[in-house]
């Protein structure tokens, strides 16, 4: 194992930036300093195509708070170096004397306690010191096993994307520092059959570095097999069934159904119906759920957020009773609640909201074969097609891509594509009878805030078995 190495950028300004926050100091009632520096690269391979791109997480610069009389005003640039503390110090300070005239919403100063704090997480692999054409070569044999795997893959695409993240956050009080990488990679088969063309998609992802690419290969047996069984597939009849949810589906309900939900920035702007069931039963008792940055290591973790509070996990849902939501530094404040670590920042040019991390349903005792010998007649759902938050309405607006249809307890061999799922969450959840022992997590895409805002999250949870509308 190797650790991931601090960005050589932020050690060079770090000094000149104490500077600039010694000179803030006197002029305000809190000061602090977020410095980032993100890197990476997406590979891609398919039978017509191999393209190498920047990340879309590329990111490097600077964001200042600074509270006064009870208003936050926030200040980002990324032209800096060594010598510049004065001059930047001028420029920050005249335009927050102008914004500071505004009305905003007044805030209590952050009681920060001392720390310092420097971590640097592992990986067996960096990607960073790779040579591209390796990494190509592995892509391109993912690429040849998942087209000699079934007669009826005609092209697939293979995609891996790692990302190095570094950030430093300064205060009066604090000084931390954290450096880590993720990666996430995808397999996509397409399939052909008498003119029908069908396509399905795995995806992997973790606190790993070109390792990654190993994982991605033990996909495709499964995502090829299942890809084919699209080929056969019909529409479903309407109606309220009995539900085996993958963790795949048990992180999309989790994440976009309630997850959204919780966040407290919602609650401060009477957006979300979580704000009044705190403390009321919203699931069955068998029922809990987490958001947890660290000690989880998956795609969606760090060591401290974006307002330098420590990463931790929050439990959401405790045995059917919602205990509280994910906050930032200003919704928590407002709201009077200890900030609970997830607020996060798409760059240094975004403000803050209260965002995800890893959002999870905990295990539970049951087994994946007593759980379909339950079902008289209902579906195995999987493989998410897209999903949409609601956190002002608890419902659910989910697609998946497939759906196994199962009566009497055993699979009929009957294949159902798309399924909708609708419903309202509190209900779907308090339907929840049975759950299975493992929680699988998988960190796919991105989440925007509403339709922009986007932060890297992952989600799952065990298989979960539970009643919806499905259409």
């Amino acid at each position: 194992m190797i650790k991931v190495e601090s960005s050589l950028f932020l050690k060079s300004v770090k000094g000149e930036l104490q500077k600039l926050l010694e000179l803030l100091t006197p002029s305000f009632e809190y000061a602090s300093i977020l410095g980032v520096d993100t890197n990476g690269f997406k590979y891609e391979y398919s039978a017509k195509n191999s393209s190498l791109e920047e990340s879309m997480w590329t990111d490097r610069g600077f964001v200042v708070r600074l509270y006064k009389a009870g208003k936050v005003v926030e200040y980002s640039f990324n032209n800096f170096s060594v010598g510049d503390a004065e001059k930047q110090y001028n420029e920050i300070h005249l335009f927050a004397e102008k914004a500071l005239q505004g009305n905003y919403r007044l805030y209590p100063v952050p009681n920060e306690t001392p720390l310092v704090f420097s971590f640097s997480e592992d990986v067996k692999t960096d990607p960073s010191e790779g040579d591209p054409e390796r990494i190509f070569g592995k892509l391109q044999s993912l690429f040849t096993r998942a087209v000699e795997e079934d007669p009826h893959v005609f092209d697939a695409r293979i995609v891996y994307e790692w990302v190095k993240v570094s950030k430093i956050f300064l205060s009066s009080k604090r000084d931390l520092e954290q450096n880590y990488m993720w990666s996430q990679g995808y397999v996509v088969p397409m399939v052909r059959e008498s003119g029908k063309v069908k396509l399905l998609y795995a995806a992997v992802s973790g606190f790993d570095g070109e390792e990654l690419i190993d994982k991605m290969e033990h996909k495709i047996p499964q995502t090829v097999h299942d890809a084919v069984l699209l080929l056969s597939a019909e529409s479903i009849v309407p109606g309220e069934y009995e539900v085996l949810c993958s963790p795949d589906i048990s992180g999309l309900i989790a994440h976009e159904a309630f997850g959204h939900g919780v966040e407290m920035d919602m609650f401060v702007k009477n957006r979300a119906l979580g704000k009044y069931y705190i403390g009321k039963q919203v699931a069955n008792t068998i029922v809990s759920m987490r958001d947890t940055a660290y000690p989880v290591r998956h795609a969606g973790s760090f060591r401290f957020d974006d307002e330098g509070n420590l990463a931790g996990s929050t439990l959401i849902i405790d045995r059917g009773m919602l205990k509280g939501g994910l906050s930032d530094q200003l919704s928590a404040s407002f709201l009077r609640e200890q900030p609970t670590g997830n607020g996060r920042r798409q760059s240094y040019k975004n403000k803050t909201y209260a965002r995800m991390t890893n959002t999870y349903f905990e295990s539970g005792s049951d087994s994946l074969d007593e759980m379909i010998a339950s079902i008289s007649h209902g579906y195995l759902i999987d493989y998410t097609q897209s999903g949409m938050e609601d956190p002002k309405n608890w419902g659910l607006q989910a697609i998946a891509f497939l759906g196994r249809e199962i009566r009497n307890g055993a699979f009929t061999g009957k294949i159902v594509s798309p399924v909708v799922m609708t419903g309202y969450v509190p209900d779907i959840l308090k339907n929840i009878t049975m759950i299975s022992g493992d929680v699988e997590l998988s960190g796919s895409g991105y989440c925007g805030k509403g339709w922009k805002e986007f932060v890297k999250v992952s989600s799952g949870g065990p298989y979960i078995k539970t009643k919806m509308r499905l259409g």
